[in-house]
Order: structure tokens, then C-alpha cells, then sequence
């Protein structure tokens, strides 16, 4: 049998192959279950939403095919941020013959972290994020107009930050993995640092409502990833 170490970029391409069919097929098992659930699960998604009590916010469904598009969308989400675990399990076994000098207990530790990472973004993006920014979206209606937005876009929109702000805490994961690969070392991060606090400001201002708590509550964790990241990169620099 051919060592991972030896296998050409054909056998690389195969292996690649198989492990997006195994992805695919995890994918498409959760979503079957959550479609079972996409009820409950959006009744979930509005608690946020609920509490805010707006009351020029009511969702509609506009074409005769939406009930049916919004169950796919939340089942298809839902089997993603489940499946999470899985997905990153497979790109750890296929990038761990490309990281020299590390051993499989580090791998393991890399992969509990970038789990706790994803829920903590997750929750991040569940709690406080979306209301914010469906907030801040809402406030900037006249009061006099009552404000009906499609239930597919309003549940795909808020599917998508929830997903993007778990994704966001990878940040840290990601840093130790490039640096391992040598694509990036601590130094370049440092150098960065001031591009990156500018950049999660103007983050913070674009998708938060117009005060300065709500973008310092949104860069502030961003940043802390970063710094984090920069520690990664510097503990697990080429020596």
C-alpha cells in the first residue's frame, strides 16, 4: 500500500474525492433528520428574534413553493454546523501528511479546540450577532410601514451569520495550521496586527447597530482570536 507521504497528486486528487463523498453523505443523513425537525428548529432560530419584541416585523411567504425552500435551507444549515465535527475531522486527515513534526495527540487537541471554537462563534452569532444586526436592519424603517420580509431570505440570513460567526473563531485553528505548513509565521501576523484591528472595526460598524459598544462588542472578540492566533503561530513556529 502506497504511504501518504509518496502519493502522487493523482492519488491525492482520489483521496480528495473520497473524502468530499464521505462529507457529502454525512451532510445529506443530518439534513434528512433535520428536515424531520426544521419546524422546531426554526422556532429556535426566532428566539432571538422574539425577544426583542418589534412590532413593525412580521415574515410572509411570497411564492407557493417557500414553505418548502425554507425547511431545505434550515435542514441544509442545521446538517452543517452539525456535521462540523466530521468535516473537520476529514481536512485534519487529509492535510496531516503535509504538517511536519506533529504528532497525532497534537492533531487531536487541534481538533477539540476547533470545535469548542465553532460552538463558542456559533452561540456568539445566535445571541448576539443576528438580533443585532435583524435590529439595526429594522430600526432603519419607517415606524409607520409595517415591515414583512420573505421567511426564506430572513432564515437563510440568519443561518448564514450564525455559520459565518462559528466559522470567524476558527481564526486561531487556522493561524496553527498555515504556520505548520509555512505559509504563514507569527512575525507576518504581528506585522498585520494593526490592518486587522481596523479591518474587525469597520467589521464591527458595518454589521452592528450605530453605537460605539455594539462595534467594540463585535471587533473586541475578533481581535482576541487574532492575538490568539499570533500565540498559536509563535508556539508552534519552525524551529
Amino acid at each position: 500500500m502506497t504511504s501518504k507521504n509518496n502519493m502522487t497528486f493523482i492519488q491525492h486528487l482520489e483521496a480528495l474525492r473520497w473524502a468530499l463523498i464521505r462529507i457529502f453523505l454525512v451532510v445529506s443523513i443530518f439534513m434528512f433528520f433535520s428536515f424531520m425537525y426544521s419546524d422546531v428548529i426554526q422556532n429556535f432560530i426566532m428566539k432571538p428574534i422574539d425577544s426583542l419584541y418589534l412590532t413593525n416585523f412580521k415574515l410572509q411567504d411570497i411564492k407557493i413553493t417557500s414553505p418548502f425552500m425554507v425547511k431545505i435551507v434550515v435542514s441544509l444549515f442545521t446538517s452543517l454546523i452539525i456535521a462540523f465535527p466530521y468535516f473537520i475531522f476529514e481536512v485534519l486527515k487529509f492535510i496531516y501528511p503535509a504538517i511536519p513534526k506533529i504528532s497525532k495527540i497534537y492533531l487531536a487537541v487541534i481538533y477539540i479546540f476547533s470545535i469548542i471554537f465553532f460552538v463558542l462563534g456559533c452561540i456568539f452569532g445566535y445571541r448576539y450577532l443576528f438580533p443585532s444586526t435583524i435590529s439595526f436592519f429594522i430600526n432603519l424603517v419607517d415606524p409607520n410601514i409595517e415591515f414583512n420580509p420573505e421567511r426564506l431570505n430572513y432564515v437563510f440570513y440568519s443561518f448564514w451569520l450564525i455559520v459565518i460567526s462559528g466559522l470567524i473563531y476558527q481564526l486561531p485553528i487556522i493561524s496553527l495550521i498555515l504556520t505548520k505548513l509555512k505559509i504563514i509565521n507569527y512575525e507576518f501576523l504581528k506585522q498585520m496586527r494593526s490592518i486587522a484591528f481596523v479591518s474587525f472595526l469597520v467589521f464591527g460598524a458595518i454589521i452592528s447597530p450605530p453605537d460605539p459598544l455594539s462595534q467594540l462588542l463585535i471587533a473586541f472578540p475578533l481581535y482576541v482570536l487574532y492575538e490568539l492566533g499570533i500565540v498559536v503561530s509563535y508556539v508552534f513556529r519552525a524551529k
